[in-house]
This record gives C-alpha cells, sequence and structure tokens, in this order.
C-alpha cells in the first residue's frame, strides 16, 4: 500500500507488529503524538488529541470509519479528518506508505526522525 503525493517526504514511524490487538499504535512525530489506526484492513494516521478538550483519541471506540474521543465522544472519520457529529471541527491526519512491514508517514523534511510512545 502507497499512498500520499511524490513530493511529500515519508518517514518510518512503526511496523505492523507494534500495532495492538486494536490495531492501534501511538508514535510521536516532531513534538505532536499520533494515532496509526487499522480500519477493515488499511492503516490511516491522525493527530492524538481530540480538538476539543486533548481527549487521546487512540483510546476511543471506533465505530466503522469513526474514532470517538474517550472524554465526551466527539467523533473524527480517520480517512478525512473531520468529525460529522461537529461541524468544522477537524484533526490533522497524515499520509500513510506501508513498505514491507513498515509504517511510514507523510512530513515536511524539518521534522526530526519520530519516536515511538513509550509503554505506561
Amino acid at each position: 500500500m502507497i499512498e500520499g503525493r511524490e513530493d511529500e517526504h515519508f518517514i518510518p514511524v512503526a511496523r505492523l507488529s507494534e500495532l495492538d490487538e486494536r490495531g492501534r499504535k501511538v508514535v510521536r512525530v516532531g513534538g505532536e503524538e499520533v494515532v496509526l489506526v487499522r480500519v477493515d484492513g488499511r492503516l490511516h494516521a491522525l493527530q492524538q488529541a481530540c480538538p476539543h478538550r486533548g481527549g487521546p483519541l487512540s483510546e476511543g471506540d471506533l465505530e466503522g470509519c469513526l474514532l470517538h474521543c474517550p472524554l465526551h465522544a466527539w467523533a473524527f472519520d480517520v480517512r478525512t479528518g473531520s468529525s460529522p457529529t461537529h461541524p468544522g471541527a477537524r484533526v490533522r491526519i497524515y499520509a500513510v506508505r506501508l513498505i514491507g512491514e513498515e509504517i511510514h508517514l507523510a512530513v515536511s523534511a524539518r521534522v526530526p526522525a519520530p519516536f515511538a510512545k513509550e509503554s505506561e
């Protein structure tokens, strides 16, 4: 699976084997946490923090392509970053490439190499 524009800079952030049993993993890209989510065999990446109150989207329920914030149930489409329940609310999404077992995200060339979030 290779997605994204040719002019985007992709960096490796994780391996498929690192996704949890729900098909998720939180990684750090630059100064931002990003949640990787597998839905129907496709990988998606979006900002971890809900724009409403900063809730961790990785801990929310997934209903189809909608990831719900665990704090107040705001929903975000993992494909687009938009919220069907709160028009105008959005989270940042990242283009994803799967190269073998490595998951790569599109970022600015200025972003340093990411570090996986340590288990708590």
